[in-house]
């Protein structure tokens, strides 16, 4: 059955000004993400709730839309009937019929609805809508959220070099920061610093025993963090085969807790001076932080008292009355129903206290009591802060977000369970807040690539998919050399297509392939898929890589350079874009509108993967994007094209794509090379 609405060829802006029209309508969006199709089917379910209300008794949450996977069941279907028909107790076909009698010359932006499959509600755009809204709309200023977000991300001990494994969280956490952005949040980055951890005990003892250093020695070392790589892997060796050298390690770990010198002052130059160079190596690849919190700070000022007289106060700690927990305060931990102890018996606090405390200053439960002092500056000026127990400013508006998240892989997961769970069970009158725990699966090397780095490779591997990356065992590549090493073999590549290139604009577009063939191969995969690292798979100009994605944008770009080159149209006004031009039954008006299709979806594929914590989504609507664009392209010739009206409607298409693929590319950090 298909109901027409619209039996007559419509201008573009009278399309407009129906669809957006002030009334009942408008007012239901102003808390809304204002996306090309999300606004689109907020408004439909809006207007479909208000006219079928009375008769169906429908409800906001009975309306969901999907997206049909074939163009013959419509551009937007729904399965209202299916939902009603429960409830009237009547089948869903005929409840389809009484929707459509009802809803009959309601909406002039559909051509047509469909009742198919027993009770599928499909719709169809007009022709003359879906293209000049997707293109007036590119600009479209969304709607900016009062409520702050943190991301804490990266969070490496810094006691030596970034390596790959640490590369995911960070990429992860910057594209996770990209969406949140792009989708109006402001969001304040932070890197939580774990300085007085056993990791830092290692090198200081190195530092001391083995090199026989001062902090005045180390001051003379260029690459410190390089240097400490090697040391930590020497030192970490020596732990595991001498009992009596791991309990010296022990007691320099409680030295540098109670601020004995010299373990305290080495251990607090070599964590600053490790954070530079952590800072600079992902300033490399476009990742940047506002606020480095270090964990000796926390408890310098004592937050886990702040926190235990909250969680007091809300009944969320509370002394057991088990036998073997006498004494202590505990949580009760509902996944597994025990009792988890925060405060032993002895009044010593457990390791999920200063995670727990930090947690609620991040949300704004207790006042801000840290000092802020600048740690570095950008390039482009922004500065990065630090915190201090006892000097600095105390005005800086950092923490009291209303939402947290913390990427962190799912090692960690039992903690920040417990976490989430005492957030959630805080009493108060104040808004509820959220904490997030998004997580991921670790990184490893193919042994191909482990045996292109030169590292060990043990026979038992070579036949394995993967092979696990240790800092501490020695197997891992440092963050910068895998960046050096990525930036050369991609140089070969761009030196091979072009020969006659400048060597310094090679290196300039081989670092820019680097970093996007990285930055796309640590978030293209599942979060619950292990990583198996292989350059060659990362730096293939074809399929599902980051150089793939910049030859689309790159071929955009020079479409519309040699167009301008040649006094060409290399722009489109909303009356060129008139899909009426195209036969009802070509090829390039299906293609076309597929295209469009897959265009309007971004704001909906960016909700998708902060709401499922699977940023793959957006890698994965990046690359088919990419296809389909080509796919296109390599149909319907743009500066070939004799026929001014078909160019025109082409180059618009173009435009969008390319709209699209920056807005994309910026969210995942992906840089946009030149030339390939």
């Amino acid at each position: 059955m298909v109901l027409r609405f619209v039996a007559f060829r419509l201008t573009v802006r009278p399309v407009y000004n129906i669809i957006f029209a002030r009334g009942p309508i408008g007012g239901l969006l102003n808390e809304r993400l204002e996306s090309v199709m999300r606004l689109l089917q907020e408004k439909l379910k809006a207007r479909l709730v208000e006219l079928l209300h009375e008769d169906f008794m429908l409800q906001a949450e009975d309306v969901q839309f999907s997206i049909p996977p074939d163009r013959k069941f419509g551009d937007l279907s729904t399965t209202i009937p299916f939902v009603l028909a429960k409830r009237l107790k009547e089948k869903p076909f005929v409840v389809g019929k009484r929707i459509i009698d009802v809803i009959d010359g309601e909406f002039d932006m559909f051509d047509s609805i469909q009742l198919a499959g027993g009770g599928f509600l499909n719709f169809t755009f007009t022709k003359e809508f879906l293209f000049p809204y997707l293109m007036e709309n590119r600009d479209r200023k969304r709607q900016i959220h009062a409520e702050k977000v943190i991301v804490e991300h990266t969070s490496i001990n810094p006691n030596k070099s970034a390596h790959i494994g640490h590369l995911r969280n960070s990429c992860l956490g910057d594209a996770l920061v990209g969406c949140l952005r792009y989708l109006g949040h402001p969001v304040e980055v932070q890197n939580y610093i774990d300085d007085t951890g056993i990791q830092v005990a290692d090198v200081v003892w190195a530092v001391l025993y083995l090199e026989e250093k001062s902090v005045r020695d180390l001051e003379g070392i260029d690459n410190l963090a390089s240097y400490l790589w090697e040391l930590y892997s020497r030192a970490s060796r020596m732990f595991a085969e001498d009992p009596l050298l791991a309990e010296e390690r022990k007691e320099v770990h409680r030295k540098i807790e109670d601020k004995v010198e010299p373990e305290y002052a080495i251990s607090d130059f070599v964590s600053r001076q490790v954070l530079r160079d952590h800072v600079r190596v992902m300033d490399l690849i476009g990742i940047r932080y506002d606020l480095m919190v270090r964990e000796r700070d926390i408890i310098e000022l004592d937050y886990f008292r702040k926190a235990e007289e909250i969680m007091k106060r809300d009944g969320v700690m509370y002394l057991s009355q088990e036998p073997e927990k006498d004494g202590c305060w505990v949580i009760k931990y509902d996944r597994e129903n025990i009792e988890k102890v925060i405060i032993r018996s002895n009044g010593t606090v457990t390791y999920i206290g200063k995670d727990i405390a930090y947690t609620f200053w991040k949300v704004g439960l207790f006042a801000n009591d840290f000092y802020f002092q600048e740690f570095h500056e950008y390039a482009d000026g922004h500065k990065v802060f630090m915190t201090d127990f006892q000097s600095g400013d105390r005005g800086l508006a950092f923490g009291n977000a209303h939402t947290v998240y913390n990427v962190i892989d799912t090692r960690q997961s039992y903690l920040q369970n417990i976490i989430s769970q005492v957030l959630e069970s805080m009493g108060g009158d104040g808004p509820k807040r959220r904490f997030i725990h998004f997580s991921y699966e670790m990184v490893a090397l193919t042994p191909r690539c482990v045996k292109e780095l030169g590292l060990p490779l043990a026979p038992e591997d070579e036949n394995k998919a993967y092979v696990e990356v240790s800092g501490r065992k020695g197997i891992a590549v440092k963050a910068d050399d895998l960046i050096d090493i990525l930036t050369e073999k991609s140089s070969e590549e761009v030196r091979v297509r072009n020969p006659e290139m400048p060597d310094a604009k090679v290196a300039k577009i081989a670092r820019d392939i680097a970093i996007g063939a990285l930055r796309y191969f640590m978030i293209k995969f599942t979060s619950t898929s292990v990583i198996a690292f292989d350059f060659k798979e990362a730096l293939a100009f074809e399929g599902d890589t980051g150089p793939y994605l910049q030859y689309a944008l790159v071929r955009i770009n020079s479409i519309l350079r040699r167009m301008r080159e040649q006094d060409d149209v290399a722009d489109v006004s909303l009356a060129d874009l008139d899909l009426a031009i195209l036969p009802e039954d070509s090829k390039e008006l299906a293609v076309t509108y597929e295209l469009l299709l897959h265009l309007s979806l971004i704001d909906i594929q960016v909700e998708l993967a902060l709401q499922n914590s699977e940023l793959s989504t957006i890698a994965n609507y990046t690359y088919s994007l990419c296809q389909k664009f080509n796919h296109y392209y390599h149909l319907f010739p743009i500066i070939a094209e004799k026929d001014p009206l078909l160019k025109k409607l082409r180059v618009g298409a173009v435009l969008l794509v390319k709209d699209r693929l920056e807005k994309l590319f910026a969210i995942m950090g992906i840089p946009v090379p030149e030339k390939m």
